[in-house]
């Protein structure tokens, strides 16, 4: 019972996920409208940097979204194999350096345009996107290591059978 119920929460929240994606799209769409019909140059352009931060966001959303469904509801499994796990925590975080670099660098582009304390933000955001990079680039190479250590299968075969006994093997 607890399984059905943890797997409708999951698709519950990944299909919020999902039509949250689609209004943060359609939102940049009407900000960006409203620069076009403005007439004005810089209302234009900072309408689409807007609508260009809007949808990096939905694109970061929908792959939450995305994650949850594929990981929590189509699998339904544990991750047990380091490759497994390597696999799709690169894959997660990856999405969110993107984001949060394309974010960086629209806010780069909307501070350059007033004074200079404005670029703390985005330079400290570019910066802690640096360091997801570094800490990625390190979990990948430990993860590698972790693989290539050999493991018995009956004794993870053994530790699956006990583990199921705990759970009762759900």
């Amino acid at each position: 019972m607890f399984q059905s119920a943890a797997r409708g929460m999951y698709l519950l929240a990944a299909v919020t996920l999902s039509l949250f994606a689609l209004l943060f799209i359609g939102l940049s769409a009407v900000t960006v409208a409203e620069g076009v019909a403005s007439f004005d140059g810089a209302a234009l352009t900072s309408a689409m940097l807007d609508g260009v931060g809007m949808i990096v966001l939905a694109i970061a959303v929908f792959e939450i979204a995305k994650y949850l469904y594929e990981e929590e509801i189509v699998r339904e499994r544990e991750l047990r194999r380091a490759d497994e796990a390597r696999r799709t925590l690169t894959k997660f975080l990856t999405t969110i350096i993107i984001a949060a670099s394309l974010e960086g660098l629209v806010l780069v582009f909307e501070a350059r345009t007033s004074e200079i304390s404005a670029m703390v933000y985005p330079t400290m955001l570019l910066g802690v996107v640096t360091l997801l990079v570094v800490g990625l680039g390190t979990f990948q190479w430990l993860a590698r290591k972790a693989e290539s250590i050999h493991v018995d299968p009956q004794a993870s075969d053994d530790d699956e059978a006990e583990e199921d006994k705990r759970t009762g093997g759900a």
